[in-house]
């Protein structure tokens, strides 16, 4: 089957307006994502004017992190878009897969407030950004697509949404998308703040039974910070992350620049902004020397809870050895706010409940509470971040 020139070669997907193909050029033997819209949706005035305008958006950009369109064209009672074919993995695809590396975290959030500032400056809102709209290529690059909603400032044109009329994805919508308000960039930033918090929590910040619960969560309630429930999530981090989900829009980064710079202070001097090998792999777990594993800690709780109320051990004559590792080293640690020396160090500690600190000059203290209620070695790795380098 073709359409126009494009010859179908299998499907990809479909959304609520199109159906998405992967097809072949043969003008110039090139692989191409033609995007074509539904045929119940044809005879709808309002569907045919979205589906075009996701073309002239992207048509308006030219950005490496952002889809390409070709080439426009109507054939078999329809209309289509060619656009460029992307080979990865959608970001909600990426995130049932494993966990995410603050790393990573880190360079998802700078590729994608960067790329949405461009789309800013150029006058295009996108409206709709949620991890199904954010594609990683192999080669760790972040691609969103998707602009079948998105806002074009035109002062030639009149008001195009109804007053009332609700676009999006509701969870991840701002509070003025959800009221039905004019929007601007920082609503594709709170949305991007929605992400970042889903990734680094497990969870999204608000949550309902129904569309009503869901909006109301959004313009009411004032989610846990990510730090208090992740206790790998610095409190630096954590505060940036509260800040882009601040209700009111003036509260939270006014640019797509602004947002960036302030996660690049995370990024580490010198580090690429692309998002490391675990996710350019596809091997999205976190591992290696700045993981502190949470279901570690929470299974600790829960088994010192239950030896320790049963009476069923002397918690002073069993032991373990906490080894606790920096980044860098030489941070000094206190366990119950008494001193043990400097990083890399083993400390043996009986069963109990502890508050573990590390302190280094000119960078941020890093505390958390733990539970030890095995024998052998409990690893604990940290990174530490600089006091200058995380400032906004």
């Amino acid at each position: 089957m073709n359409y126009g020139r494009y010859q179908i070669l299998k499907e990809l997907g479909r959304g609520a307006m199109g159906v998405v193909y992967q097809a072949h050029d043969p003008h110039i033997d090139r692989m191409v994502a033609l995007k074509v819209l539904r045929q119940d949706r044809v005879l709808s005035e309002d569907f045919v004017r979205r589906f075009l305008k996701e073309a002239k958006a992207i048509g308006r950009l030219s950005h490496p992190n952002i889809v390409t369109v070709f080439d426009v064209g109507q054939d078999n009672e329809t209309i289509y878009i060619a656009m460029e074919y992307l080979e990865g993995s959608p970001l909600n695809e990426v995130i049932k897969e494993g966990g995410l590396s603050l790393d990573q975290i880190v360079g998802l959030g700078i590729q994608v407030a960067e790329t949405l500032d461009h789309a800013h400056r150029k006058g295009i809102i996108h409206r709709d950004i949620k991890p199904s709209n954010i594609i990683i290529t192999p080669d760790g690059q972040v691609k969103l697509t998707d602009f079948g909603i998105a806002h074009i400032e035109d002062p030639s044109s009149g008001q195009q949404t109804q007053a009332g009329e609700i676009l999006g994805t509701p969870v991840y919508m701002s509070p003025e998308q959800v009221m039905s308000r004019q929007v601007d960039g920082r609503s594709d930033l709170y949305s991007l703040g929605v992400i970042l918090y889903e990734i680094a929590v497990g969870n999204r910040p608000f949550k309902g039974e129904n569309l009503a619960a869901i909006f109301h969560s959004i313009t009411q309630d004032i989610p846990a910070e990510p730090g208090l429930v992740n206790a790998s999530i610095p409190k630096p981090l954590s505060g940036l992350i509260m800040k882009s989900l601040s209700k009111a829009p003036e509260q939270r980064f006014q640019n797509g620049m602004e947002m960036a710079k302030a996660l690049r202070g995370f990024a580490g001097k010198g580090r690429e902004d692309s998002l490391p090998q675990q996710i350019k792999t596809g091997t999205h777990k976190r591992k290696g020397l700045f993981v502190l594993t949470g279901f570690i800690m929470a299974c600790i709780a829960a088994v010192i809870f239950y030896y320790s109320s049963a009476g069923r051990f002397d918690k002073d004559s069993i032991r373990s050895v906490l080894k606790v590792k920096s980044v860098p080293e030489g941070a000094q640690v206190f366990v119950d706010n008494s001193f043990k020396g400097k990083t890399p160090i083993a400390v043996n500690l009986p069963f109990g409940k502890y508050e573990v600190k590390l302190s280094l000059h000119e960078y941020h203290e890093w505390e958390a509470q733990i539970r030890i209620d095995k024998e052998g070695e409990i690893p604990l790795n940290v990174r530490l971040f600089p006091i200058e380098d995380t400032k906004p």
